[in-house]
Protein backbone atom coordinates (compact mmCIF):
# COMPACT_ATOMS: atom_id res chain seq x y z
CA UNK A 1 0.00 0.00 0.00
CA UNK A 2 2.95 2.37 0.67
CA UNK A 3 3.17 2.26 -3.34
CA UNK A 4 -0.01 4.01 -3.34
CA UNK A 5 0.96 6.97 -1.26
CA UNK A 6 1.61 9.98 -3.39
CA UNK A 7 3.68 12.99 -1.64
CA UNK A 8 2.48 16.00 -2.12
CA UNK A 9 5.32 16.91 -4.28
CA UNK A 10 5.13 14.22 -6.38
CA UNK A 11 1.22 15.41 -6.80
CA UNK A 12 1.95 18.39 -7.67
CA UNK A 13 4.15 17.41 -10.41
CA UNK A 14 1.55 15.48 -11.77
CA UNK A 15 -0.22 18.16 -12.11
CA UNK A 16 2.24 20.44 -13.53
CA UNK A 17 2.73 17.45 -16.22
CA UNK A 18 -1.16 17.51 -17.11
CA UNK A 19 -1.38 21.38 -17.34
CA UNK A 20 2.15 21.35 -19.73
CA UNK A 21 0.31 18.85 -21.81
CA UNK A 22 -3.03 20.93 -22.23
CA UNK A 23 -1.33 23.86 -22.60
CA UNK A 24 0.55 22.25 -25.63
CA UNK A 25 -3.11 22.26 -27.26
CA UNK A 26 -4.41 25.68 -26.17
CA UNK A 27 -5.40 27.41 -29.10
CA UNK A 28 -5.59 31.03 -27.26
CA UNK A 29 -6.29 34.36 -28.77
CA UNK A 30 -6.66 34.68 -32.93
CA UNK A 31 -2.81 36.56 -32.40
CA UNK A 32 -1.68 33.66 -30.14
CA UNK A 33 -2.69 31.28 -33.01
CA UNK A 34 -1.16 32.88 -35.56
CA UNK A 35 2.09 33.61 -33.69
CA UNK A 36 2.64 30.06 -31.56
CA UNK A 37 0.71 27.43 -33.80
CA UNK A 38 -0.05 28.30 -37.09
CA UNK A 39 3.48 29.71 -38.18
CA UNK A 40 4.90 26.57 -37.71
CA UNK A 41 3.48 25.04 -40.83
CA UNK A 42 5.88 27.19 -42.57
CA UNK A 43 9.46 27.71 -43.25
CA UNK A 44 9.74 31.36 -42.03
CA UNK A 45 7.48 30.94 -39.03
CA UNK A 46 9.01 34.77 -38.17
CA UNK A 47 7.27 36.33 -40.73
CA UNK A 48 3.95 35.95 -38.45
CA UNK A 49 5.64 38.18 -36.21
CA UNK A 50 5.24 40.83 -38.64
CA UNK A 51 3.20 44.13 -37.91
CA UNK A 52 0.17 44.09 -40.59
CA UNK A 53 0.08 40.25 -39.09
CA UNK A 54 -0.94 41.46 -35.66
CA UNK A 55 -3.41 44.07 -36.97
CA UNK A 56 -4.95 41.58 -38.47
CA UNK A 57 -5.72 39.55 -35.45
CA UNK A 58 -6.39 42.48 -33.61
CA UNK A 59 -8.75 43.93 -36.18
CA UNK A 60 -10.41 40.14 -35.96
CA UNK A 61 -10.67 40.23 -32.05
CA UNK A 62 -12.66 43.23 -32.19
CA UNK A 63 -14.95 42.08 -35.02
CA UNK A 64 -16.02 38.87 -32.67
CA UNK A 65 -16.65 40.90 -29.83
CA UNK A 66 -18.36 43.30 -31.27
CA UNK A 67 -20.46 41.68 -34.10
CA UNK A 68 -18.90 43.21 -36.82
CA UNK A 69 -17.80 42.01 -40.01
CA UNK A 70 -14.57 42.44 -41.36
CA UNK A 71 -13.23 43.79 -44.84
CA UNK A 72 -9.67 44.05 -45.84
CA UNK A 73 -8.11 45.27 -48.48
CA UNK A 74 -4.20 44.47 -49.22
CA UNK A 75 -1.69 44.12 -51.69
CA UNK A 76 -0.81 40.50 -53.42
CA UNK A 77 1.92 38.85 -51.41
CA UNK A 78 1.01 39.83 -48.25
CA UNK A 79 -0.14 37.22 -46.30
CA UNK A 80 -4.16 37.93 -46.82
CA UNK A 81 -5.33 34.67 -47.44
CA UNK A 82 -2.45 33.01 -45.38
CA UNK A 83 -4.00 34.87 -42.42
CA UNK A 84 -7.42 35.72 -42.98
CA UNK A 85 -8.49 33.19 -45.10
CA UNK A 86 -6.72 29.88 -44.31
CA UNK A 87 -5.65 30.21 -40.62
CA UNK A 88 -8.82 32.05 -39.31
CA UNK A 89 -10.94 28.97 -40.62
CA UNK A 90 -8.94 26.51 -38.53
CA UNK A 91 -9.22 28.57 -35.85
CA UNK A 92 -12.57 28.86 -35.83
CA UNK A 93 -13.09 25.40 -36.48
CA UNK A 94 -10.47 24.81 -33.37
CA UNK A 95 -12.51 27.71 -31.00
CA UNK A 96 -16.38 26.40 -31.92
CA UNK A 97 -18.33 25.82 -28.93
CA UNK A 98 -19.73 22.55 -31.09
CA UNK A 99 -19.75 20.85 -34.44
CA UNK A 100 -18.52 24.02 -37.03
CA UNK A 101 -18.55 24.31 -40.85
CA UNK A 102 -16.64 27.33 -42.43
CA UNK A 103 -17.58 27.89 -45.92
CA UNK A 104 -14.72 29.43 -48.36
CA UNK A 105 -16.09 31.41 -51.30
CA UNK A 106 -14.13 32.56 -54.24
CA UNK A 107 -14.87 33.33 -57.81
CA UNK A 108 -15.39 30.40 -58.70
CA UNK A 109 -15.28 26.84 -57.18
CA UNK A 110 -11.84 25.77 -58.80
CA UNK A 111 -10.27 29.00 -57.08
CA UNK A 112 -11.88 27.89 -53.46
CA UNK A 113 -10.45 24.44 -53.88
CA UNK A 114 -7.29 25.53 -53.98
CA UNK A 115 -7.89 27.81 -50.88
CA UNK A 116 -8.64 24.41 -49.59
CA UNK A 117 -5.67 22.23 -50.60
CA UNK A 118 -3.71 24.93 -49.44
CA UNK A 119 -5.40 24.57 -45.90
CA UNK A 120 -4.54 21.15 -45.51
CA UNK A 121 -1.18 21.04 -46.30
CA UNK A 122 -0.90 23.93 -43.86
CA UNK A 123 -2.11 20.80 -41.07
CA UNK A 124 -0.42 18.47 -42.76
CA UNK A 125 3.03 20.18 -42.04
CA UNK A 126 1.83 21.64 -38.21
CA UNK A 127 3.41 19.17 -36.01
CA UNK A 128 0.56 20.46 -33.61
CA UNK A 129 -2.38 20.66 -35.65
CA UNK A 130 -1.90 17.15 -36.78
CA UNK A 131 -2.42 16.01 -32.98
CA UNK A 132 -5.19 18.11 -32.77
CA UNK A 133 -7.49 17.88 -36.15
CA UNK A 134 -7.90 14.20 -37.44
CA UNK A 135 -8.12 13.68 -41.02
CA UNK A 136 -9.84 11.03 -42.16
CA UNK A 137 -10.18 11.29 -45.70
CA UNK A 138 -6.35 12.17 -46.25
CA UNK A 139 -6.04 12.00 -49.81
CA UNK A 140 -9.09 14.24 -50.57
CA UNK A 141 -6.98 17.46 -51.69
CA UNK A 142 -10.58 19.07 -52.12
CA UNK A 143 -11.88 18.47 -48.88
CA UNK A 144 -11.80 19.69 -45.26
CA UNK A 145 -13.37 16.95 -43.04
CA UNK A 146 -11.70 16.69 -39.77
CA UNK A 147 -12.64 15.78 -36.23
CA UNK A 148 -11.66 17.43 -32.81
CA UNK A 149 -12.20 15.69 -30.26
CA UNK A 150 -14.51 13.03 -32.03
CA UNK A 151 -16.59 15.80 -33.50
CA UNK A 152 -16.37 16.66 -36.97
CA UNK A 153 -15.44 20.08 -38.08
CA UNK A 154 -15.22 21.04 -41.99
CA UNK A 155 -14.43 23.78 -44.01
CA UNK A 156 -16.33 23.81 -47.23
CA UNK A 157 -15.36 25.26 -50.75
CA UNK A 158 -17.72 27.07 -53.35
CA UNK A 159 -17.76 29.43 -56.00
CA UNK A 160 -19.64 32.75 -56.25
CA UNK A 161 -22.42 31.74 -58.30
CA UNK A 162 -22.66 27.45 -57.83
CA UNK A 163 -22.49 27.75 -54.23
CA UNK A 164 -26.31 26.01 -53.60
CA UNK A 165 -28.85 28.60 -51.76
CA UNK A 166 -30.35 27.51 -48.95
CA UNK A 167 -27.18 26.44 -47.26
CA UNK A 168 -26.10 28.16 -44.20
CA UNK A 169 -22.70 27.92 -41.47
CA UNK A 170 -22.01 28.57 -38.06
CA UNK A 171 -18.53 28.93 -38.42
CA UNK A 172 -17.24 31.68 -40.74
CA UNK A 173 -17.82 33.10 -44.27
CA UNK A 174 -14.37 33.79 -46.38
CA UNK A 175 -14.99 35.86 -49.46
CA UNK A 176 -11.95 35.40 -50.87
CA UNK A 177 -11.13 37.71 -54.07
CA UNK A 178 -14.22 36.72 -55.49
CA UNK A 179 -13.60 39.32 -57.85
CA UNK A 180 -10.76 37.62 -59.41
CA UNK A 181 -11.05 34.84 -62.89
CA UNK A 182 -7.33 34.38 -63.31
CA UNK A 183 -8.60 33.17 -67.18
CA UNK A 184 -11.25 35.49 -67.73
CA UNK A 185 -10.48 39.49 -66.04
CA UNK A 186 -13.65 40.62 -65.25
CA UNK A 187 -15.53 43.87 -67.00
CA UNK A 188 -17.57 46.77 -65.50
CA UNK A 189 -20.77 44.62 -66.02
CA UNK A 190 -19.61 41.60 -64.21
CA UNK A 191 -17.81 43.55 -61.16
CA UNK A 192 -21.50 44.82 -60.60
CA UNK A 193 -23.01 41.60 -61.25
CA UNK A 194 -20.73 39.92 -58.30
CA UNK A 195 -21.72 43.25 -55.88
CA UNK A 196 -25.51 42.17 -56.66
CA UNK A 197 -24.95 38.61 -56.19
CA UNK A 198 -22.95 38.43 -52.67
CA UNK A 199 -25.25 41.24 -51.60
CA UNK A 200 -28.33 39.52 -52.25
CA UNK A 201 -27.22 35.72 -51.77
CA UNK A 202 -24.10 35.03 -50.20
CA UNK A 203 -24.55 37.13 -47.32
CA UNK A 204 -27.31 35.50 -46.19
CA UNK A 205 -25.47 32.19 -45.70
CA UNK A 206 -23.66 32.46 -42.24
CA UNK A 207 -26.22 32.11 -39.81
CA UNK A 208 -27.11 34.90 -36.91
CA UNK A 209 -23.57 36.45 -35.16
CA UNK A 210 -21.66 34.38 -37.56
CA UNK A 211 -19.07 36.42 -38.79
CA UNK A 212 -18.45 37.53 -42.40
CA UNK A 213 -14.73 37.90 -43.60
CA UNK A 214 -14.05 39.58 -47.42
CA UNK A 215 -10.49 40.14 -48.79
CA UNK A 216 -8.60 40.87 -51.55
CA UNK A 217 -7.03 43.34 -53.85
CA UNK A 218 -9.10 46.37 -55.67
CA UNK A 219 -10.11 45.82 -59.43
CA UNK A 220 -11.93 48.79 -60.72
CA UNK A 221 -13.31 51.97 -58.73
CA UNK A 222 -16.60 51.45 -57.06
CA UNK A 223 -16.23 47.39 -56.70
CA UNK A 224 -17.48 44.79 -53.87
CA UNK A 225 -15.01 45.93 -51.80
CA UNK A 226 -15.39 49.71 -51.89
CA UNK A 227 -18.73 49.18 -51.28
CA UNK A 228 -18.19 47.27 -48.04
CA UNK A 229 -15.75 50.11 -46.87
CA UNK A 230 -18.96 52.22 -46.78
CA UNK A 231 -21.31 49.40 -44.84
CA UNK A 232 -21.74 50.09 -41.38
CA UNK A 233 -22.08 46.06 -40.82
CA UNK A 234 -18.31 45.88 -41.71
CA UNK A 235 -15.13 47.34 -40.33
CA UNK A 236 -12.26 47.85 -42.57
CA UNK A 237 -8.75 47.97 -43.11
CA UNK A 238 -6.80 48.79 -46.19
CA UNK A 239 -2.82 48.88 -45.74
CA UNK A 240 -0.93 49.59 -49.30
CA UNK A 241 2.06 48.49 -49.20
CA UNK A 242 3.79 51.28 -49.54
CA UNK A 243 3.29 54.19 -46.60
CA UNK A 244 0.39 52.16 -45.53
CA UNK A 245 0.19 54.32 -41.93
CA UNK A 246 1.56 57.75 -41.13
CA UNK A 247 5.30 56.64 -39.95
CA UNK A 248 5.57 53.68 -41.69
CA UNK A 249 7.42 53.57 -45.09
CA UNK A 250 7.23 49.75 -45.87
CA UNK A 251 4.07 47.56 -44.72
CA UNK A 252 6.22 44.41 -44.69
CA UNK A 253 10.34 45.34 -44.76
CA UNK A 254 10.52 41.48 -44.23
CA UNK A 255 9.86 40.45 -47.70
CA UNK A 256 9.83 43.63 -49.58
CA UNK A 257 12.35 46.41 -49.29
CA UNK A 258 11.28 49.68 -50.12
CA UNK A 259 14.05 49.44 -53.00
CA UNK A 260 12.06 46.62 -54.48
CA UNK A 261 9.06 47.99 -54.37
CA UNK A 262 9.98 51.44 -56.25
CA UNK A 263 11.64 49.40 -58.88
CA UNK A 264 8.35 46.97 -59.44
CA UNK A 265 6.22 50.99 -59.16
CA UNK A 266 8.54 52.59 -61.99
CA UNK A 267 8.34 49.15 -63.86
CA UNK A 268 4.65 48.69 -64.44
CA UNK A 269 2.77 51.40 -62.72
CA UNK A 270 -0.65 51.00 -63.48
CA UNK A 271 -0.82 47.36 -61.86
CA UNK A 272 1.72 48.04 -59.09
CA UNK A 273 -1.01 50.80 -58.56
CA UNK A 274 -4.09 48.42 -58.02
CA UNK A 275 -2.24 45.48 -56.53
CA UNK A 276 0.27 46.83 -54.32
CA UNK A 277 -1.12 50.33 -53.51
CA UNK A 278 -4.46 49.40 -53.70
CA UNK A 279 -5.23 52.05 -56.06
CA UNK A 280 -8.25 50.80 -58.50
CA UNK A 281 -8.30 51.60 -62.21
CA UNK A 282 -10.37 51.37 -65.27
CA UNK A 283 -8.70 49.36 -68.33
CA UNK A 284 -6.49 51.16 -70.00
CA UNK A 285 -8.98 51.36 -72.78
CA UNK A 286 -11.32 54.03 -71.26
CA UNK A 287 -11.58 56.99 -73.34
CA UNK A 288 -10.42 59.43 -69.92
CA UNK A 289 -7.80 58.21 -67.67
CA UNK A 290 -9.21 58.22 -64.35
CA UNK A 291 -6.42 61.13 -62.93
CA UNK A 292 -7.66 63.06 -65.52
CA UNK A 293 -10.93 63.30 -64.07
CA UNK A 294 -9.96 62.98 -60.55
CA UNK A 295 -8.58 66.31 -61.48
CA UNK A 296 -12.00 68.20 -62.52
CA UNK A 297 -13.57 66.99 -59.25
CA UNK A 298 -13.81 69.67 -56.64
CA UNK A 299 -15.04 68.67 -53.36
CA UNK A 300 -16.99 71.64 -52.50
CA UNK A 301 -19.31 71.52 -55.26
CA UNK A 302 -22.43 70.25 -54.52
CA UNK A 303 -25.64 68.68 -56.85
CA UNK A 304 -27.91 71.76 -56.08
CA UNK A 305 -31.99 70.46 -55.92
CA UNK A 306 -33.72 70.28 -58.61
CA UNK A 307 -37.18 71.41 -57.05
CA UNK A 308 -36.15 74.79 -55.97
CA UNK A 309 -35.18 78.04 -57.88
CA UNK A 310 -31.58 77.98 -58.29
CA UNK A 311 -30.53 81.94 -56.96
CA UNK A 312 -26.33 81.50 -56.77
CA UNK A 313 -26.53 83.49 -60.29
CA UNK A 314 -24.46 86.36 -61.07
CA UNK A 315 -24.79 88.63 -64.38
CA UNK A 316 -23.25 87.56 -67.09
CA UNK A 317 -23.62 83.58 -65.96
CA UNK A 318 -25.33 80.80 -68.16
CA UNK A 319 -26.87 77.77 -67.34
CA UNK A 320 -26.31 74.43 -69.94
CA UNK A 321 -27.91 70.80 -69.27
CA UNK A 322 -27.36 67.70 -70.92
CA UNK A 323 -29.85 64.46 -70.29
CA UNK A 324 -29.17 60.83 -70.86
CA UNK A 325 -32.57 59.03 -71.37
CA UNK A 326 -32.13 55.54 -70.62
CA UNK A 327 -33.89 52.71 -71.37
CA UNK A 328 -36.36 51.05 -69.36
CA UNK A 329 -33.71 49.07 -66.95
CA UNK A 330 -31.50 51.88 -67.38
CA UNK A 331 -31.21 54.94 -65.41
CA UNK A 332 -31.11 58.42 -67.29
CA UNK A 333 -29.38 60.97 -65.77
CA UNK A 334 -29.81 64.60 -65.86
CA UNK A 335 -26.39 67.23 -65.62
CA UNK A 336 -26.48 70.76 -65.37
CA UNK A 337 -23.36 73.90 -65.60
CA UNK A 338 -23.08 76.83 -64.99
CA UNK A 339 -20.40 79.24 -67.20
CA UNK A 340 -19.17 82.18 -65.36
CA UNK A 341 -16.56 83.62 -66.78
CA UNK A 342 -14.07 80.86 -68.63
CA UNK A 343 -15.06 78.37 -65.40
CA UNK A 344 -17.76 75.87 -65.96
CA UNK A 345 -18.96 73.90 -63.51
CA UNK A 346 -21.38 71.37 -62.32
CA UNK A 347 -24.19 72.84 -59.74
CA UNK A 348 -26.57 69.46 -60.60
CA UNK A 349 -26.97 65.91 -61.15
CA UNK A 350 -28.80 63.13 -61.02
CA UNK A 351 -30.14 59.12 -61.67
CA UNK A 352 -33.18 58.80 -62.26
CA UNK A 353 -33.85 55.01 -61.79
CA UNK A 354 -36.91 53.82 -62.69
CA UNK A 355 -38.73 56.78 -63.99
CA UNK A 356 -41.33 56.87 -66.32
CA UNK A 357 -41.17 59.04 -69.47
CA UNK A 358 -44.01 61.56 -68.81
CA UNK A 359 -42.72 62.00 -65.17
CA UNK A 360 -38.84 62.64 -66.78
CA UNK A 361 -40.76 65.05 -68.94
CA UNK A 362 -42.40 67.41 -66.07
CA UNK A 363 -38.66 67.20 -64.60
CA UNK A 364 -36.99 68.38 -67.21
CA UNK A 365 -39.42 71.04 -67.68
CA UNK A 366 -39.29 72.29 -63.92
CA UNK A 367 -35.45 71.94 -64.24
CA UNK A 368 -35.59 74.96 -66.91
CA UNK A 369 -37.57 77.15 -65.17
CA UNK A 370 -35.78 76.56 -61.59
CA UNK A 371 -32.20 76.88 -63.39
CA UNK A 372 -33.27 79.66 -66.04
CA UNK A 373 -31.68 76.66 -68.06
CA UNK A 374 -30.37 78.52 -71.61
CA UNK A 375 -30.03 75.43 -73.85
CA UNK A 376 -29.47 71.81 -73.34
CA UNK A 377 -29.30 68.61 -74.95
CA UNK A 378 -31.28 65.40 -74.56
CA UNK A 379 -30.56 61.92 -76.39
CA UNK A 380 -33.60 61.46 -77.95
CA UNK A 381 -32.38 58.98 -80.72
CA UNK A 382 -34.90 56.14 -79.78
CA UNK A 383 -37.65 59.29 -79.86
CA UNK A 384 -38.85 58.62 -76.32
CA UNK A 385 -39.16 62.29 -75.36
CA UNK A 386 -41.16 63.24 -78.69
CA UNK A 387 -44.23 65.17 -78.29
CA UNK A 388 -44.57 64.93 -74.51
CA UNK A 389 -44.45 68.92 -74.13
CA UNK A 390 -40.70 69.18 -73.45
CA UNK A 391 -39.33 72.83 -72.79
CA UNK A 392 -38.02 74.15 -75.86
CA UNK A 393 -34.65 74.69 -74.54
CA UNK A 394 -34.10 71.58 -74.29
CA UNK A 395 -33.31 70.31 -77.73
CA UNK A 396 -33.22 66.95 -78.98
CA UNK A 397 -29.69 65.22 -80.09
CA UNK A 398 -29.41 62.41 -82.25
CA UNK A 399 -26.50 59.88 -81.52
CA UNK A 400 -24.64 58.94 -84.31
CA UNK A 401 -20.77 57.83 -84.60
CA UNK A 402 -20.39 61.47 -86.30
CA UNK A 403 -22.50 63.44 -83.28
CA UNK A 404 -20.85 61.21 -80.58
CA UNK A 405 -17.33 61.49 -81.50
CA UNK A 406 -18.00 65.55 -82.05
CA UNK A 407 -19.38 65.53 -78.55
CA UNK A 408 -16.79 63.11 -76.91
CA UNK A 409 -14.13 65.70 -78.68
CA UNK A 410 -15.92 69.10 -76.87
CA UNK A 411 -16.03 66.94 -73.73
CA UNK A 412 -12.08 65.97 -74.00
CA UNK A 413 -11.20 69.83 -74.31
CA UNK A 414 -12.89 70.97 -71.74
CA UNK A 415 -10.99 68.20 -69.82
CA UNK A 416 -8.01 69.54 -70.56
CA UNK A 417 -8.91 72.81 -70.30
CA UNK A 418 -8.08 73.64 -66.69
CA UNK A 419 -11.62 75.20 -66.65
CA UNK A 420 -13.76 72.36 -66.08
CA UNK A 421 -15.20 71.66 -62.30
CA UNK A 422 -17.29 68.19 -61.75
CA UNK A 423 -18.79 66.98 -58.51
CA UNK A 424 -17.07 64.81 -56.87
CA UNK A 425 -19.71 61.36 -57.11
CA UNK A 426 -18.60 58.36 -57.77
CA UNK A 427 -21.52 56.22 -59.83
CA UNK A 428 -20.79 59.40 -61.96
CA UNK A 429 -17.00 59.13 -62.42
CA UNK A 430 -17.80 55.55 -63.06
CA UNK A 431 -20.49 55.99 -65.42
CA UNK A 432 -17.51 58.83 -67.21
CA UNK A 433 -14.67 55.92 -67.10
CA UNK A 434 -16.57 53.04 -68.45
CA UNK A 435 -16.74 54.69 -71.84
CA UNK A 436 -14.16 52.77 -73.78
CA UNK A 437 -12.35 54.60 -76.79
CA UNK A 438 -14.77 53.44 -79.13
CA UNK A 439 -16.92 55.41 -77.54
CA UNK A 440 -19.11 52.08 -76.22
CA UNK A 441 -19.97 51.29 -72.77
CA UNK A 442 -20.57 47.93 -70.71
CA UNK A 443 -24.42 47.35 -70.22
CA UNK A 444 -24.58 47.26 -66.36
CA UNK A 445 -28.12 47.76 -63.99
CA UNK A 446 -26.06 50.62 -63.15
CA UNK A 447 -26.31 52.38 -66.36
CA UNK A 448 -24.47 52.53 -69.44
CA UNK A 449 -21.93 55.39 -69.64
CA UNK A 450 -25.24 57.59 -69.11
CA UNK A 451 -22.80 60.01 -67.03
CA UNK A 452 -20.59 60.60 -70.05
CA UNK A 453 -22.72 61.04 -72.56
CA UNK A 454 -24.99 63.23 -70.73
CA UNK A 455 -21.90 65.92 -69.43
CA UNK A 456 -20.75 65.56 -73.11
CA UNK A 457 -23.94 66.51 -74.37
CA UNK A 458 -24.20 69.49 -71.62
CA UNK A 459 -20.74 70.89 -72.39
CA UNK A 460 -21.48 70.92 -76.42
CA UNK A 461 -24.50 72.68 -75.71
CA UNK A 462 -22.02 75.14 -73.78
CA UNK A 463 -19.61 74.74 -76.89
CA UNK A 464 -22.19 75.91 -79.55
CA UNK A 465 -24.34 78.43 -77.63
CA UNK A 466 -21.49 80.31 -75.80
CA UNK A 467 -18.53 79.97 -78.14
CA UNK A 468 -20.48 80.05 -81.33
CA UNK A 469 -17.77 77.92 -83.36
CA UNK A 470 -17.25 74.81 -84.94
CA UNK A 471 -14.20 73.09 -84.56
CA UNK A 472 -12.50 71.78 -87.62
CA UNK A 473 -9.51 70.69 -86.74
CA UNK A 474 -6.02 72.37 -86.52
CA UNK A 475 -4.69 75.51 -88.66
CA UNK A 476 -1.79 72.86 -89.38
CA UNK A 477 -4.63 70.26 -90.98
CA UNK A 478 -6.68 73.32 -92.58
CA UNK A 479 -2.80 73.92 -94.50
CA UNK A 480 -2.08 70.70 -95.35
CA UNK A 481 -5.52 69.77 -96.88
CA UNK A 482 -5.74 73.30 -98.60
CA UNK A 483 -3.23 75.50 -98.81
CA UNK A 484 -3.94 79.05 -100.22
CA UNK A 485 -0.70 79.01 -101.97
CA UNK A 486 -1.24 76.14 -104.22
CA UNK A 487 -1.70 76.76 -108.23
CA UNK A 488 -4.85 74.56 -109.69
CA UNK A 489 -1.80 72.58 -111.55
CA UNK A 490 -0.13 71.76 -107.99
CA UNK A 491 -3.36 70.54 -106.45
CA UNK A 492 -4.34 68.28 -110.00
CA UNK A 493 -1.11 67.05 -109.12
CA UNK A 494 -1.96 66.39 -105.54
CA UNK A 495 -5.23 64.59 -106.00
CA UNK A 496 -3.47 62.42 -109.01
CA UNK A 497 -0.66 61.34 -106.41
CA UNK A 498 -3.36 60.81 -103.75
CA UNK A 499 -4.37 57.29 -104.99
CA UNK A 500 -8.20 58.90 -104.27
CA UNK A 501 -9.05 59.31 -108.09
CA UNK A 502 -7.91 60.90 -111.29
CA UNK A 503 -8.69 64.12 -112.33
CA UNK A 504 -10.38 64.89 -115.30
CA UNK A 505 -8.08 67.39 -116.98
CA UNK A 506 -10.49 68.22 -119.86
CA UNK A 507 -13.39 68.98 -117.64
CA UNK A 508 -14.51 72.19 -117.56
CA UNK A 509 -14.50 71.80 -113.71
CA UNK A 510 -11.05 70.92 -113.77
CA UNK A 511 -9.56 70.19 -110.00
CA UNK A 512 -13.70 69.43 -108.83
CA UNK A 513 -14.00 66.19 -111.39
CA UNK A 514 -12.83 63.37 -110.26
CA UNK A 515 -13.02 60.21 -112.16
CA UNK A 516 -15.09 57.19 -109.52
CA UNK A 517 -12.64 54.87 -108.24
CA UNK A 518 -13.35 51.32 -106.35
CA UNK A 519 -15.44 52.05 -103.27
CA UNK A 520 -13.49 49.14 -101.44
CA UNK A 521 -9.81 50.87 -102.41
CA UNK A 522 -10.88 54.53 -101.87
CA UNK A 523 -12.08 52.97 -98.16
CA UNK A 524 -9.48 51.21 -97.54
CA UNK A 525 -7.29 54.81 -97.75
CA UNK A 526 -9.88 56.14 -95.32
CA UNK A 527 -9.46 57.54 -91.70
CA UNK A 528 -12.29 55.45 -90.66
CA UNK A 529 -13.10 52.58 -93.13
CA UNK A 530 -16.56 51.89 -91.45
CA UNK A 531 -17.48 55.03 -92.54
CA UNK A 532 -21.62 55.01 -93.43
CA UNK A 533 -21.70 58.83 -93.61
CA UNK A 534 -23.13 59.02 -97.20
CA UNK A 535 -21.72 62.69 -97.51
CA UNK A 536 -18.04 61.88 -96.15
CA UNK A 537 -15.82 61.51 -98.87
CA UNK A 538 -12.16 61.95 -99.91
CA UNK A 539 -12.33 65.60 -100.20
CA UNK A 540 -12.55 65.98 -95.96
CA UNK A 541 -9.55 63.48 -96.01
CA UNK A 542 -6.00 64.75 -94.82
CA UNK A 543 -4.20 61.70 -95.80
CA UNK A 544 -0.77 62.53 -94.55
CA UNK A 545 -2.34 62.75 -91.02
CA UNK A 546 -4.78 60.15 -90.97
CA UNK A 547 -7.72 62.99 -90.69
CA UNK A 548 -11.21 63.33 -91.72
CA UNK A 549 -11.97 66.98 -91.28
CA UNK A 550 -15.88 65.79 -91.56
CA UNK A 551 -16.13 62.47 -89.11
CA UNK A 552 -13.38 64.41 -86.57
CA UNK A 553 -11.55 60.70 -87.23
CA UNK A 554 -8.09 60.38 -86.43
CA UNK A 555 -6.31 57.22 -87.64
Amino acid sequence: MASDVITVENAFNLLSEGLKKQEKFKVGSFKDFLQNIWCYSFDHPEYFQAWHVGVLADDIEECLETGMNYVAVLPRFHFKSTVLGHAFSVWRLLTAQRDCSVLYLSYSDGMAKYHISEINKAISRNPILNEILVNRRPKADFSARYYLNNKPVEIMHGGLFSFKRGMHVNGALIADDVLRDPENPLNIGQITKVEDHFMTESMFIPLRGTPTIVLGTPMMPGDILSKLQEDSRFKSRVLPALDPVPGRRVLMPELYSEDWLLQQQKARPKSFASEFMLIPHFSTESYFDEEDILKCQDEILRSAPATKVFSDLETGDQIFGGFDVGKKRHPSHLVLFRKRGERIEQIHQSFLDGWSYSDQIEYLNEVAENFNLNSGYIDNTRGELEDRGLDTRWLSKIFSRKSKNTMAGIFEKFVHSGNLRLIKDERQKQQILSVSNDLKAPDTPLGHGDAFFSIAMALEAVHDTAYKFVDLGSANDWFEAVSPYETPESRLEKHDNSGLGKVNKNSPAQALQMEPVNAQERMSSAPNPQCKEAVCSPSFWVAERGLCLYCGIRK
